[in-house]
């Protein structure tokens, strides 16, 4: 079972590395062919090959900046339907700076024509998805799914190895142990048979064990954090003559990021709401239509320094005599045939850009979550509060990469790596991942029986 390479991880990086530097090289050859033909014969002053080459080399940079921003240098994790639009979005936003910043000034002379841009565009989608499934099934072809020997509790095992059978493309377990019922020294055995082990729900004093072991023996750890790991991971290092310390600060922003994150929160809100009005005047017409009832869903939800607000949505379910407290469900016939379409591309959300400007939200930050569920999770998890020393927000690192029915504790995780890493830029990338999840109908799932499903058909 075991890898043959012990430098596996240096390989993966290497071919991560040489395939972007491919895209990115040819993505670069296309923009300097457009900008030699159609762009530069008609400056007063045209590029040399110097001059041409530095812009080039510009581009490249710019795109790699917009595949970081978008998360997609981290190609191997991502399905191609998935590379694809995230290239391909990088791409846009990149031609579109490459257009006012880069083209424009040089040509000092107004407006220059788009339509070279717009076809150089498509002809860079066009490589991207080449390039993808070539990719993907090159990488695939290298590096099949690791195989893992997952350790946890018995009370969460089946719901960790749920979750990895959703990507089995990157993992497979290929043995369960249940440390409850094993000693160490039988743990440790298992261990040796595996070059990759994932580490659950253990107490710290066993994780730390089994953490010593995998590293002593040269083997790759994958570990299932806890809150007091999330705190320390982002602290900062201090070396106090001879003994090192970690500094991990209270939460809370700075007054400078408030105020241009409040800045910023007040701009797009503005842009968005404006710009688009007549869509958001239609999406009301339409459900106002449906069914006679409200435009609108107003709810109290809890936001910073747990202040209780009114949540604006598109109303999407049907109007209800009673208190509806119960959570969506998959094919939920509560809700509306308007909603089903509002809900799956997150307009539904739209309204809450309202808040945004009288400042109960912020666009990026934790999901507002009712009272009662504030609740109701802060007796089972004593850190729960913790997500609200920041405004609550349309999107954020919870709403991209959870979903719907993600567990309360998940989600929490997800914030306070929000909080602790919380900076203008970190929030920049977060509204262009927001982008690619717009469309995925997965992260609008209800609390659909698919998890208990797979936990009965795998109990021992």
């Amino acid at each position: 079972m075991r890898n043959n390479s012990k430098n596996e991880n240096i390989y993966r990086s290497s071919l991560k590395l040489a395939l972007t530097i491919v895209l990115i090289l040819m993505l670069g050859l296309i923009f300097v062919r457009t900008w030699t033909t159609n762009y530069n014969i008609i400056l007063r002053f045209p590029y040399v090959l110097k001059g041409n080459i530095f812009l080039m080399l510009v581009y490249m940079v710019l795109t790699y900046v917009f595949m970081i921003l978008l998360d997609v240098n981290n190609f191997s994790e991502y399905r191609p339907a998935n590379i694809i639009f995230s290239e391909s979005l990088a791409v846009i936003f990149c031609n579109i700076l490459v257009y006012f910043v880069i083209i424009i000034p040089a040509a000092a002379l107004g407006l220059m024509p788009m339509l070279p841009l717009v076809f150089m565009t498509l002809i860079d989608i066009l490589l991207i998805v080449f390039w993808a499934i070539i990719t993907y099934y090159i990488y695939r072809k290298v590096f099949p799914a690791k195989e893992l020997l997952l350790i946890s509790t018995g009370s969460n095992i089946d719901e960790i190895a749920f979750k990895l059978t959703k990507r089995d493309d990157l993992y497979l377990i290929k043995e369960k142990v249940i440390y409850d019922d094993k000693d160490l020294d039988e743990i440790y055995s298992k261990c040796n048979n595996y070059d990759n082990i994932l580490i659950g729900d253990v107490t710290s004093e066993i994780r730390n064990d089994i953490i010593k072991h995998c590293f002593d023996n040269s083997r790759n750890i994958y570990v299932v954090p806890k809150i007091s790991d999330i705190l320390l991971k982002f602290s900062e290092d201090i070396l106090l003559f001879d003994m090192p310390i970690y500094l991990s600060t209270s939460f809370g922003l700075t007054i400078e990021t408030k105020f241009f994150k409040r800045l910023i929160d007040i701009v797009i809100s503005i842009l968005v709401l404006v710009v688009f009005l007549p869509i958001w005047l239609l999406v009301a017409l339409l459900i106002k239509i449906e069914d006679g009832g409200p435009v609108f869903f107003k709810q109290d939800r809890v936001t910073n320094d747990n202040k209780i607000f009114k949540v604006i949505k598109y109303r999407s379910m049907k109007v209800t005599d009673s208190k509806d407290v119960l959570p969506t469900v998959n094919d939920d016939d509560r809700i509306t045939k308007i909603g089903k379409f509002i809900r799956k591309y997150h307009i539904d959300e739209v309204p809450q850009f309202i808040n945004v400007l009288v400042g109960d939200m912020s666009i990026v930050g934790p999901r507002p979550e009712r009272i009662e569920h504030v609740e109701l999770y802060t007796k089972d998890i004593s850190e729960f509060p913790y997500r609200s020393k920041v405004k609550a927000g349309i999107t954020g690192l919870a709403q991209i990469y959870g979903k719907y029915n993600t567990s309360a504790i998940d989600k929490l995780k997800l914030d306070l790596i929000y909080i602790k890493k919380c900076s203008l830029i970190f929030d920049f990338e977060l509204m262009l991942r927001t982008l690619r999840v717009l469309i995925m109908k997965e992260n609008t799932e209800g609390f659909d029986v698919e998890k208990q499903e797979y936990i009965k058909e795998n109990a021992k």
